[in-house]
């Protein structure tokens, strides 16, 4: 992909399935996402001082109100450099036509929404979630990619459903839940706070049922759901900046500290692979999270600038 598909999926040239690739390699090359709203900003711009487009406007404001694209336009221009994308789905969009929102965040970034229906969700770091800019009104859907905290407006009449790339999805109602599902990681984690969600596999539709402080864990390559009973304050404390584990791989400390903090990990001993960490990360910077492996693990560190190695004490 290169220049070409930012300018077309700025000016709303993109078909619905080409629009979801662009959009998921944008989100993966930070550098095209400062592109990308450079440009947005540009064109939304010249439009706004296209006297032609400024008086069409004005005349469709009359009939049907679109004063509130030309809203939604001006704060493209003013979100540059954020990961907030406003994308419309044809080159003359009509207030019928729901845009489409991403939010996404970086290494080391938590970000909170509100979305349409009132639902707040937390994301934490090296986040995306795409959602409508209004829901239907048989359904509310979202699509995350990463780790996030949904506190669900219940809603009877209207499902909501967060499907993930791995296809994977949740079904609820109405209820606070963590889903982690990060692309790089071996599992997809749902963890239920309160309510009741149904977790879908939908390659074989393998579908269980959660109950609060239960937690389904989807491993991929082995393509099964595990359910386990599990402290819920643990697997969210990451909100408050806390990163709290019990007898974790160590696998899943690492890719924690990568997302969290600018740094490289690698393991010198491999025999860390085998090990599971228990301890508490309570807004530490990384040089005490170094520090405290030494002194509650066999662990131990050396670190370049934002380059880490890890080896095991013999």
């Amino acid at each position: 992909m290169n220049k070409r598909d930012i300018i077309a999926l700025v000016e709303g040239r993109l078909s619905n399935e080409r629009k979801k690739e662009v959009i998921k390699w944008l989100l993966k090359n930070p550098k095209q996402q400062q592109r990308y709203h450079k440009l947005k900003a540009e064109h939304v711009a010249q439009l706004l001082k296209n006297p032609q487009y400024n008086s069409h406007q004005r005349a469709i404001a009359k009939r049907n109100r679109l004063y509130k694209l030309v809203g939604y336009a001006a704060l493209i221009a003013i979100l540059i450099g954020s990961a907030l994308f406003f994308i419309q789905p044809s080159q003359e969009p009509s207030v019928e036509e729901a845009a489409v929102l991403m939010t996404a965040t970086s290494i080391g970034e938590n970000k909170e929404i509100v979305l349409p229906d009132g639902s707040q969700i937390t994301l934490n770091a090296n986040t995306s979630i795409t959602y409508p800019q209004s829901f239907e009104e048989e359904i509310r859907e979202v699509t995350l990619s990463g780790e996030a905290f949904f506190d669900v407006t219940h809603d009877e009449e209207r499902p909501f459903i967060v499907h993930m790339d791995n296809g994977v999805k949740i079904q609820v109602l109405g209820t606070s839940f963590n889903i982690k599902s990060y692309p790089e990681d071996q599992n997809v984690e749902t963890t239920l706070v309160s309510g009741k969600v149904r977790v879908v596999e939908e390659k074989d539709n393998k579908t269980v049922v959660l109950n609060p402080s239960q937690r389904a864990t989807y491993v991929k390559n082995e393509d099964k759901i595990i359910i386990d009973k599990v402290e819920t304050e643990n697997l969210t404390s990451w909100r408050q900046g806390k990163l709290i584990y019990d007898e974790t791989p160590i696998r899943e400390v690492i890719s924690d500290l990568k997302r969290k903090y600018k740094v490289s990990i690698s393991v010198a001993s491999p025999e860390i692979m085998n090990y599971r960490y228990t301890g508490v990360f309570d807004n530490l910077t990384i040089e005490q999270i170094l520090d405290l492996f030494e002194v509650s693990s066999p662990i131990l560190s050396k670190k370049n600038q934002s380059k880490i190695t890890l080896y095991m004490n013999k």
